[in-house]
């Protein structure tokens, strides 16, 4: 739930919450499909706010609604420049620009992502654009998982490693996949790193 935040408009969910009999039946209907575990978060401060808690509840619900636009164009935006700057290091490395085929040095939790993912995509898409099929079935995770240290590689066997996530990638060129970083950066007084 979000908290600090007073909705001081209407929920712009469908769901009229009016006492009109239409708003009662609906906020009535609505209700008994949320179970009281579930609102049981929202009662608190309802109270507090003296606003009924399904309002509240809905508040949250338009407002996680609203984001969720945003944060698919990130998701878009940072997955396009974090891949190309994947493939340029595939190319430069294996001559190729598909990375994840490139024997790059990703850990054991990526190569299990680039494989789920690759086991979603349809026999055609696996013949046709593969790249940008594959590269659009990883989730949002899977790129924010390339900002952090690397984990194992090969974990719980003779040859076991370790991925550098901070040299293999962030220094070879994903730190150019965040245009403008530096200057943020030093605007907010901070050191710039992958971190």
């Amino acid at each position: 739930m979000i908290t600090g935040y007073e909705p001081t408009v209407k929920p712009s969910s469908r769901f009229p919450l009016t006492d009109s009999p239409e708003g009662q039946s609906t906020g009535e209907a609505l209700r008994s499909c949320i179970t009281d575990e579930r609102l049981s978060s929202y009662d608190s401060e309802a109270r507090r706010r003296s606003c009924p808690a399904l309002r509240l509840y809905l508040w949250d619900h338009d407002m996680a609604s609203a984001c969720m636009g945003d944060i698919a164009i990130l998701e878009v935006a940072l997955r396009n420049h974090m891949d190309r700057q994947l493939s340029l290091i595939a190319l430069e490395q294996a001559g190729t620009e598909d990375w994840y085929m490139a024997g790059l040095r990703f850990d054991d939790r990526t190569q299990r992502q680039i494989r789920e993912a690759w086991g979603h995509l349809t026999i055609q898409q696996k013949k046709w654009h593969t790249h940008g099929h594959l590269v659009a079935a990883l989730t949002f995770g899977f790129w924010r998982n390339l900002l952090e240290n690397g984990g194992a590689i090969h974990a719980r066997w003779p040859d076991e490693g370790s991925a550098d996530y901070e040299n293999d990638l962030w220094r070879k060129g994903i730190v150019k996949s965040f245009p403008g970083g530096r200057r943020h950066a030093a605007d907010a007084n901070a050191k710039w790193t992958r971190d």
